[in-house]
């Protein structure tokens, strides 16, 4: 189980960084288009949501099969305990994802489109927030279903929520940084996120003691590229630096975030104890990489259409 839990954490840090761009971008753009600015980043952040949603969705859907994997009994439960509300995370996200693409292609009520589709991601995110806490509330499962109960309500998962979002929004700002010279609004942007984040975190008690250091190190970075960034944000040193601090909380996020649960993993049985596949696991992934080398390759050779 330990080469299958690591293979989740890595590939939920990576859907992790598509998602925050998604939804503190789409935040970032409603708020531009409310207030009728003319504004290029927020130009280029809409013309790529689309495609960064259609990464983040495919992106986490190896963590999710890890997830099941990992946690069988305690996953399941709690989804058939939210029961309508778990099923309804798949049209909210295809109505965002159509959202995303009608504000990309018309200006026509673009603020109201994208306050749908960012309502769309927030009930996506709260309600994993919900399902990550009721998971590991075990004791509550029995007085849930007999009263009927579809909601679980818990201190901690607003506050999980805050901390996610906060950290969505300093995940948005390293990756647009690079591609406008408005940086400096972006640093803004980034520790206002990391300030509610790590007031959350606080609050939530998120790092046990003895993870605490290695996550507060690389929150330390982060916020001092950021900072640097503000001071001069043409220096590209502040951006590799806010960057490398961001991966660097990125992980040990994850990571902090899987601790309290990690006792829960379920254990191997019989038959998958003795199982193989290690051939054909790394076989399908060189498969998989030399499809996308080949997609990439082919895309970035064909030559553009005339027009008519």
């Amino acid at each position: 189980m330990s080469v299958v839990l690591v293979a989740y954490l890595a590939t939920l840090a990576l859907h992790a960084a598509f998602v925050g761009y998604v939804v503190a971008g789409t935040a970032y753009v409603l708020v531009q288009a409310v207030r009728r600015a003319d504004d290029p980043l927020a130009a280029t952040v809409l013309s790529r949501l689309p495609f960064m949603l259609g990464c983040g969705i495919t992106a986490g859907v190896a963590p999710l099969l890890f997830l099941q994997l990992l946690y069988q009994r305690r996953f399941y439960t709690a989804n058939l305990l939210m029961g309508p509300r778990w099923i309804l995370i798949v049209p909210a996200l295809i109505v965002g994802f159509y959202g995303l693409y009608l504000a990309k292609h018309t200006a026509r009520r673009r603020g109201l489109v994208l306050g749908a589709a960012l309502l769309c991601f927030a009930f996506v995110a709260y309600a994993w927030s919900e399902q990550h806490a009721l998971m590991q509330a075990d004791g509550a499962w029995e007085a849930m279903y007999a009263a009927g109960q579809r909601v679980y309500v818990a201190a901690e998962i607003p506050l999980r929520f805050a901390l996610f979002a906060g950290g969505m929004a300093a995940l948005f700002a390293a990756i647009a940084a690079w591609s406008t010279p408005l940086r400096r609004r972006l640093a803004v942007i980034a520790l206002a996120g990391r300030a509610v984040s790590v007031a959350a975190a606080v609050a939530l008690g998120f790092a046990p003691a003895g993870s605490a250091f290695g996550l507060g190190a690389a929150v330390a970075v982060d916020v001092l590229g950021w900072l640097l960034v503000l001071r001069r944000p043409d220096d590209a040193r502040g951006l590799w630096l806010a960057t490398g601090g961001g991966v660097a909380t990125l992980v040990a996020a994850v990571i902090v975030r899987e601790l309290p649960r990690m006792a829960l993993v379920e254990p191997e049985g019989p038959l998958s104890a003795g199982a193989g596949g290690a051939v054909v696991f790394v076989v399908a992934v060189a498969i998989g990489v030399a499809a996308v080398g080949w997609v990439i390759r082919t895309v970035r050779g064909a030559a553009p259409e005339e027009p008519a």
